[in-house]
């Protein structure tokens, strides 16, 4: 019978209040002795709005370095807890040998921690709907197959395909112009990690494109919500370096077309 390794998926929590929980990786005890992985820490970045990189990395180092030789004890020693990290129950895979193992445990990352791929098109937000539609009636719309290197503004404009970062929509006149929308009305819940989320695509627009890159955050929300979500509209003006405007806003709304185009 192949050789069985135990492992357990390696959670991350990093606001006790809120509770948001996600699996960002795994750690088994393989046939090289201890392995840690940490493939997602970047899910932290869309809950939370800032990087967990050093915080991750302290808490690989940790367990790398572990003396300890069976999961349970390195689940319960004091020594390789965080306030942040933590450890599931224990599974169990088999592996005749290397490249086996190396296969089980890319099976389990994708099932447990990776992000799902796309598979199918996601329900279009109402303010892209309407942006969209405003877009398309000035003439600055991009048809399908067209590129951002064709003058027109692209929806669903790729910022990172090994991160799966797409921001809502971009155009390249005068340089680089990357918008990300934030639809806030009749959202009842996740308006903070949304926000987050939105905030983060801009972010990562910055550290492909570099500074020259012109980010926009617009938002939709009724102006007796606004008071509501201070808190996410702020997240995301922060994430576009205060270009930020509010769709249902009719100056605002203005100001974004003349800043756009």
């Amino acid at each position: 019978m192949a050789p069985s390794y135990k492992f357990s998926i390696i959670q991350a929590r990093p606001s006790a209040i809120r509770g948001e929980r996600v699996n960002v990786g795994l750690v088994v005890f393989g046939p090289n002795g201890l392995d840690v992985r940490l493939p997602e820490v970047r899910k932290l970045m869309h809950l939370t709005g800032h990087k967990w990189d050093d915080i991750a990395t302290a808490y690989y180092t940790v367990l790398s370095k572990s003396s300890l030789h069976h999961l349970d004890e390195l689940r319960e020693k004091s020594a390789v807890r965080s306030d942040v990290f933590s450890m599931s129950s224990a599974g169990e895979i088999r592996a005749a040998g290397l490249d086996e193992y190396e296969a089980n445990v890319a099976k389990i990352l994708n099932i447990y921690v990776d992000k799902p791929a796309l598979t199918r098109k996601e329900k279009q937000q109402k303010i892209n709907s309407e942006i969209t539609a405003m877009l398309r009636k000035v003439g600055v719309l991009a048809d399908k197959g067209q590129t951002i290197n064709d003058g027109k503004v692209i929806q669903k404009f790729v910022v990172s395909e090994d991160k799966e970062i797409v921001a809502d929509f971009a155009y390249k006149a005068n340089g680089l112009k990357v918008v990300s929308t934030l639809e806030l009305r009749g959202l009842k819940t996740s308006a903070h990690s949304k926000a987050c989320e939105k905030g983060a695509t801009l972010y990562f627009a910055r550290e492909q494109f570099g500074p020259t890159m012109t980010p926009f955050g617009v938002y939709a929300v009724n102006a007796a919500e606004v008071e509501a979500y201070r808190g996410e509209i702020e997240i995301l003006t922060s994430f576009a370096n205060g270009n930020a405007f509010n769709w249902m806003d009719a100056k605002d709304r203005q100001k974004f077309k003349q800043a756009l185009y």
